[in-house]
């Protein structure tokens, strides 16, 4: 099913799209998200001021808006001659009113449009004498013209009302002399982000919710592993096999995390590539016909880097959140996960036992235990994630 998303100004439309959208003259700054049970808003909000000043810095003025004006009304105006003279068998009906759409287009003004537009806006059925009452009959002939099935074929405007012009940015101008200066523009995702069509702002969602996806993901399989022991505590494979498999929970969500702030934000890539000893050691010196090759290759090379790190590895997790997150963790949480990661270890190469052929005792208080260290380090770190989630 078709959804539609598109952007207001003070009341008026200004563009559609339908299934997609363009992000326009927004930037990363504007983008809103507001989810409540009653109201939901996903998208971008620019103040009427912002806008104008955006547009100002595109070139977008009195001038260039009159000169757009002026090139689309002759277009429309050489159309219409030509339709009225060219046309055999026209009636007179269509002559007479093509003949006033003419004269229309070449007395009005920007002004004229300027201050048109609201009342063609809120123009509805019924009774409109005290409007017509206080417009002249060439703003009534021009009123007409904007509330008419003109077919502009094949200059079709960009704008309501048939104003003429051929840009979005030129119309919101227009728009933008007729709006309060305390007017919003918005350009609203909502519906395609529910229908599916496009991703809803995850930073700003998990910013919202206090935890990253990643985070709850792992924070529900440590519950599903722990509850799982819980079902059989006397067997002691099941017992070692989870204190095992919540190991490996944080060492994906460590490897997740690591990939994705530092594949999604270039101060981090920068620092990553510049600090991270593994990285920066392994590359050769870079000649200079090879740096555009080499830049379209780092995302690649950096993944693979990555990918090969033991995030099970105490000193790697440090030395990597340590210089590229800039992510501290406390010494008595490193010692902690030291002899977890040592355990495991012993279980998954030595059956269970120690390097002396002594069994490990696994039960599931130990798993518990484990589960409970696992939690924290994801929630320490978590927490550190997300206060710098909406950073640029």
């Amino acid at each position: 099913m078709s959804t539609w998303a598109g952007i207001e100004l003070g009341g008026f439309s200004i563009e559609e799209w339908q299934n997609t959208y363009h992000k326009w003259v927004f930037s990363e700054l504007d983008r809103v998200r507001e989810v409540g049970e009653q109201y939901e808003f996903i998208g971008y909000r620019l103040s009427a001021d912002k806008l104008k000043r955006r547009l100002e810095l595109r070139g977008i003025n009195r001038d260039s808006v009159e000169l757009e004006f002026k090139e689309y009304k002759a277009h429309w105006i050489d159309n219409i001659q030509k339709f009225v003279t060219e046309i055999e068998g026209i009636d007179q009906g269509t002559f007479s009113i093509y003949s006033k759409y003419l004269d229309v287009l070449k007395g009005c003004s920007l002004d004229s449009w300027i201050k048109l537009i609201p009342i063609a806006k809120n123009w509805s059925s019924g009774s409109h004498e005290d409007i017509e009452m206080s417009l002249s009959d060439v703003e009534k002939n021009q009123l007409e013209f904007m509330l008419s099935d003109y077919d502009e074929h094949p200059y079709y405007s960009c704008g309501d009302f048939h104003f003429p012009c051929c840009s979005s940015e030129i119309f919101t101008w227009v728009i933008l002399q007729i709006v309060d200066s305390n007017s919003v523009c918005e350009l609203d995702i909502s519906g395609l982000v529910s229908s599916g069509w496009v991703d809803d702002f995850g930073d700003i969602a998990e910013h919202q919710a206090g935890r990253t996806k990643f985070y709850e993901g792992a924070k529900q399989e440590v519950v599903d592993i722990v509850g799982l022991c819980g079902t059989d505590i006397n067997n002691a494979v099941l017992q070692r096999l989870s204190y095992s498999g919540l190991i490996t929970i944080l060492e994906a969500y460590l490897s997740d995390i690591a990939k994705r702030q530092v594949l999604n934000k270039e101060s981090i890539k920068r620092r990553f590539v510049e600090k991270f000893k593994p990285f920066y050691s392994r590359e050769k010196s870079i000649c200079v016909s090879k740096i555009f090759k080499t830049f379209e290759q780092l995302d690649e090379s950096i993944r693979e880097c990555i990918d090969k790190l033991s995030f099970h590895n105490v000193e790697t997790i440090n030395s990597f959140y340590s210089s590229v997150l800039l992510i501290e963790i406390p010494e008595d949480i490193k010692r902690e996960l030291s002899k977890a990661v040592d355990i495991r270890h012993d279980i998954i190469h030595r059956a269970g036992k120690t390097t002396r052929g002594e069994p490990i005792e696994i039960c599931n208080n130990t798993v518990k235990e484990v589960s409970d260290l696992i939690i924290k380090i994801l929630e320490f770190i978590d927490n550190q994630i997300v206060d710098g989630l909406l950073e640029h």
